[in-house]
């Protein structure tokens, strides 16, 4: 279990992703994020399933700070097995297993909402470890870049590396819940 993440987000078109994608020269790897709401959960906030192959992680993320494309967040997880996270997918996740599992407290148990097609590719260039992600969700595809670090001056770095090396200027993304919860409501008001 994670406390504190460090991680800078960047927004891609497809022809950075594809130049990055040729870069790594690494096959992207497909995992689903399954995602879990109670009424009125800030968007701030989010508690995942992630499935990568054979293997569960229950996921809590809340932003604590942002700033210049650095996402600083409270993140804990937990590995669980195939058969119990295939029964919060069909009932859901109850208070006490929040608190159980993850060690956070929520006012009512949550409700499975949908799930994200994220296929990953995992890299390095230079000192940077780069995670670079295709996201498929209610008809939509985008791209975002990812890399996590101790350090925000070395983060800042690679956006200047990757706009000297590629062309690549920094495009702010926004958390995936974010862009999930918002096209969910835009299918929702259809």
């Amino acid at each position: 279990m994670k406390n504190i993440e460090q991680e800078l987000k960047m927004a891609l078109n497809e022809r950075e992703y594809n130049i990055l994608l040729d870069v790594g020269q690494v096959e992207p790897q497909l995992q689903t994020n399954y995602y879990f709401r109670y009424k009125a959960m800030p968007n701030d906030m989010m508690i995942r399933l992630r499935r990568k192959g054979d293997q569960y992680l229950l996921c809590y993320k809340q932003r604590l700070s942002h700033q210049n494309g650095v996402a600083v967040s409270d993140e804990r997880e937990c590995e669980v097995s195939k058969d119990f996270a295939h029964s919060l997918c069909n009932r859901g996740i109850t208070q006490e297993e929040a608190k159980d599992l993850l060690g956070v407290d929520v006012p009512s148990d949550l409700q499975l909402v949908g799930s994200m097609d994220t296929y990953r590719a995992k890299f390095q260039i230079e000192q940077w470890t780069l995670e670079l992600d295709k996201n498929e969700y209610a008809g939509i595809v985008d791209y975002e870049l990812e890399c996590e670090n101790l350090y925000v001056e070395q983060l800042e770095k690679l956006k200047n590396y990757l706009f000297y090396a590629y062309g690549i200027i920094f495009r702010h993304s926004k958390p995936k819940i974010q862009r999930f919860l918002l096209a969910l409501k835009q299918i929702s008001s259809i």
